[in-house]
């Protein structure tokens, strides 16, 4: 199938078991939310879905195949992977497209900053601007490369209630286009406005 599959994933850490039997499945063009309170394991969805941790138990699939960190967009996450906060927007950008081995990097690092907004900013540090277009230079970051598939942590963190109905019409611009969004949310409302929820730690999951 394509988009996103967990199926019976169970992770732990030693002794210590995360979950034990999550299962969900994402369509293409669709935003899903892992939500829960802190300490559930949210981020760490993410991490399984682009490669960087393996299922301790169960599968998962991305367009029916084992995760792959080219074929995946993963934004910043809080305290893990946090953006470079003494970079420029610009910089980070850059760095980020030559990690990816873009071909023409400055031209697509351009097209971001268009895109989002940021060419006012560019040449701040990432710790100076304003949450919003924090925001949207981790958007950027994640899609430097082109993914399919889009990773954000708590992309509602810091944000207004008129700056987060601007975040959710980026993210759901994208899933008109074809791209799959999986974020994580610690708020019922944002989820809400998700396609699909799958709540931590029990692993419920609907659709709103």
């Amino acid at each position: 199938m394509s988009g996103v599959l967990f199926q019976s994933v169970e992770l732990s850490y030693g002794r210590h078991q995360i979950y034990h039997d999550l299962s969900f499945s994402l369509e293409d063009g669709q935003i899903g939310a892992i939500y829960g309170p802190s300490r559930t394991g949210k981020s760490s969805v993410l991490l399984l879905a682009s490669g960087h941790l393996l299922p301790t138990k169960g599968d998962v699939r991305i367009d029916g195949q084992k995760p792959d960190k080219k074929r995946v967009g993963l934004g910043p996450i809080t305290d893990l992977s946090p953006l470079f906060d003494t970079l420029t927007v610009e910089e980070h950008l850059l760095f980020q497209a030559r990690l990816h081995h873009v071909r023409k990097a400055k031209d697509r690092v351009q097209e971001l900053l268009r895109e989002y907004q940021l060419e006012d900013v560019r040449k701040y540090r990432v710790k100076d601007v304003p949450h919003l277009e924090q925001f949207r230079t981790g958007l950027a970051t994640a899609l430097v490369h082109r993914p399919p598939l889009v990773l954000i942590d708590e992309p509602e963190r810091g944000l207004t209630n008129d700056e987060w109905e601007i975040a959710y019409e980026d993210l759901r611009k994208l899933s008109d286009g074809g791209s799959t969004v999986l974020l994580t949310t610690v708020l019922q409302q944002v989820a809400d406005r998700c396609d699909l929820v799958a709540a931590l730690p029990n692993g419920e999951v609907w659709r709103p």
